[in-house]
């Protein structure tokens, strides 16, 4: 008496391990469910997860089936003479979709040739002429792996369980010539293991570069930067939602905002009552409800390029403020950054002095009110300038420098703030 599988069931199963094998090199989540040993034939089911959408993209699943069998097999020969009885037992195990189309099938199965003499004159399935085989132990695994149909990526992509039904018949048979009797008894029961391979999803990323970055601004002066969200996956819709925004910002187009990539340009005028860190913050998230944040800060200060005739102690005051300051007969007066500093004409011969004054008390408590010494700029006949310096200074440098305007040769006035 022997006991063995089909060889084309263990041939089977060598494919499909070598080709799950070669989709190792995406990630794999896997669930499994059993249904447990009853006599056939049977009708059952196993509930397995979908595959969470929010994880990624589904690219392929992989369904195995391993079958266990149990039972006996009979066999009594009534022929005159001697003969060889084929003992077939085996349940076949079917796990379909829920429209009871065919997934993967497993057959456990023993298969025994036995010699039996001419009738013993006993049915008993013993002596000469019968034979018995009892406790028999057989199991089967088949694997299939989908698409196709590419139908089950949706089908097997959602929230909950899939319910799959799962039948096991027994089809046990004894052939051989002349007259046998034979009697198969069988349980059955199977395990199931749904892996799902996907395509990671990642999280939007914004490309911005002020993410994280301390940006500059003034009092009075338009602020605009552009913030944009993209996702890696094209399929993705990114959307950028305002986490906080100082008042009186805006977003153009307006918020939220979406698309792949996505990009929405904030524009703002600080108030003089804003000066100090202003936080901006920004929300991406993309279709899978995978997210991340942009957030910058914007220095505000009140800096006021001021423009006179003369030096001397004039007071001005300017948005509210009142400004200490070393020149005398102040005809202009220009709200500034260190990035945003406009450029004027100056005629030839023409003289004008300058001096920067800030009001800072967010940033310097102990030292709010600070001041550059007076720059007095000649332009002169062949467009070059020149600069020199008067009174004292608190914390700011004022320097005079020619930029090109077009064909138009202009003066500007850059400067720095110690310990910015």
């Amino acid at each position: 008496m022997s006991l063995s599988l089909r060889p084309f069931v263990a041939a089977l199963g060598a494919v499909v391990l070598a080709h799950a094998a070669g989709a190792q090199q995406l990630p794999t989540q896997c669930f499994t469910d059993s249904i447990p040993v009853a006599s056939t034939n049977w009708n059952s089911s196993v509930s397995i997860p979908k595959f969470n959408p929010a994880l990624g993209t589904l690219q392929s699943i992989q369904f195995t089936l391993s079958g266990h069998s149990t039972g006996s097999a009979r066999a009594e020969s009534l022929d005159a003479s001697p003969t060889v009885a084929v003992l077939t037992f085996q349940n076949t195990i079917t796990l379909t979709r829920p429209d009871l189309s065919v997934i993967v099938v497993a057959i456990p199965q023993a298969i025994f040739n036995d010699p039996l003499t001419a009738f013993d004159g006993t049915i008993d399935f013993g002596g000469t002429s019968g034979v018995s085989h009892l406790n028999l132990i057989a199991n089967a695994t088949n694997s299939a792996t989908s698409p196709p149909p590419v139908s089950d990526l949706a089908l097997f992509t959602g929230v909950g369980n899939i319910v799959l039904p799962v039948t096991a018949v027994g089809n046990s048979n004894a052939t051989g010539p002349g007259n046998i009797i034979s009697q198969f008894t069988s349980q059955a029961s199977c395990d199931v293991e749904v892996c799902y391979s996907y395509v990671p999803n990642v999280p939007p990323v914004f490309t911005s570069q002020v993410c994280g970055a301390q940006l500059m601004a003034s009092v009075g002066v338009a602020f605009q930067v552009q913030v944009c969200a993209a996702d890696v996956n094209p399929n993705d819709v990114v959307t950028i939602t305002a986490v906080g925004m100082p008042a009186g910002a805006t977003a153009t187009p307006a918020l939220p905002q979406s698309g792949n990539p996505v990009c929405v340009t904030i524009d703002w005028t600080p108030a003089s009552n804003q000066v100090g860190v202003n936080n901006f913050s920004f929300l991406a998230t993309d279709t899978h409800g995978r997210s991340a944040t942009c957030g910058f800060s914007v220095l505000v200060a009140e800096c006021h390029l001021l423009f006179a005739l003369g030096t001397g102690n004039d007071q001005i005051s300017i948005f509210g403020h009142l400004y200490d300051t070393q020149l005398s007969q102040v005809r202009r007066t220009f709200p500034v950054t260190m990035e945003d500093n406009p450029g004027i004409r100056m005629a030839p011969g023409q003289v004008i002095n300058a001096q920067l004054v800030m009001y800072n008390p967010i940033v310097f408590p102990t030292n709010p009110s600070q001041w550059s010494r007076v720059c007095t700029v000649t332009m002169n006949p062949d467009l070059s300038i020149t600069s020199s310096w008067s009174g004292t200074r608190n914390g700011i440098t004022l320097r005079a420098r020619t930029v090109q305007s077009g064909a138009e040769t202009r003066v500007q006035f850059p400067f720095r703030i110690d310990g910015m």
